[in-house]
């Protein structure tokens, strides 16, 4: 047998096949292998026409075949189906996250919101005995921006609204800031937990990441609709502690 090379094709061939490599290779998805419907009723009466005349298929089994493909298809539908009706649940849900926006509503937060150099997502502290407190505001970069000392504070629901200056009376920018509490017990233990944060504002707009949840936006503040605790019709009446509390200038975080 003659071997011809890539550069001396045989006559009755004039153009070169291209090797296949990794950059040209075929990529398929696989859906040329699955077996649809047209090609099973082809391949049914293929095996019809071809069957041994003294041996042919029993009608229990081809039955049997019959069954178990129309299960596969009915399952197929219903996978079909449940897919598109996740689709419509999750825009029907979307439109109905766009109605909250102009409402207030209180989520699970620790972040506050300056806008227009004042804070429109005062913070709530639901404190759940009686505890030694300090409260710190950090900017985005984790500085230190603001501490208060609050001292010995008995059990209940206190909120505090920062006035959005730094501990040396400084306006600051617009933004997200972040607040951290510390707690002490009376015999000055610390507290792990006993002390949930949550902040009110009013929804100013609503987006969705990349697999289409909803994304809240308080002012600068960006909440997932899941944190959303409850849409509050009137002011929720609670304690406060404004910024004329005690104040340190400590610059930790202990």
């Amino acid at each position: 047998m003659e071997i011809y090379s890539a550069d001396n094709p045989p006559a009755a061939r004039t153009t070169v096949l291209e090797a296949w490599t990794e950059e040209n290779v075929p990529v398929t998805d696989g859906s040329e292998r699955q077996l649809g419907k047209e090609a099973f009723l082809t391949l049914l009466l293929t095996q019809l026409q071809n069957q041994d005349p003294f041996n042919p298929m029993e009608d229990t089994e081809m039955t049997a075949q019959l069954a178990q493909y129309s299960q596969l298809e009915q399952f197929a539908n219903l996978n079909t189906n449940v897919t598109s009706m996740a689709g419509y649940i999750q825009a029907q849900n979307q439109f109905q996250t766009l109605t909250l926006i102009g409402k207030d509503v209180e989520a699970q937060s620790n972040l506050l919101s300056v806008t227009a150099g004042a804070v429109d997502t005062p913070a709530v502290l639901e404190i759940a005995q009686t505890c030694n407190i300090q409260l710190y505001v950090l900017d985005s970069s984790g500085n230190q921006v603001r501490m208060y000392d609050w001292g010995m504070t008995e059990a209940g629901t206190y909120e505090f609204t920062w006035d959005g200056l730094d501990s040396s009376g400084n306006k600051m920018a617009d933004g997200a800031y972040q607040f951290q509490v510390t707690a002490t017990d009376t015999s000055g233990e610390a507290l792990s937990d006993g002390i949930v944060p949550t902040i009110t504002g009013r929804v100013s707009s609503v987006s969705f990441d990349s697999e289409g949840q909803p994304i809240i936006h308080l002012g600068h503040v960006q909440v997932a609709l899941g944190q959303v605790v409850e849409i509050l019709q009137n002011a929720t009446t609670t304690q406060s502690i404004s910024d004329s509390s005690s104040e340190s200038d400590s610059d930790g975080v202990s």
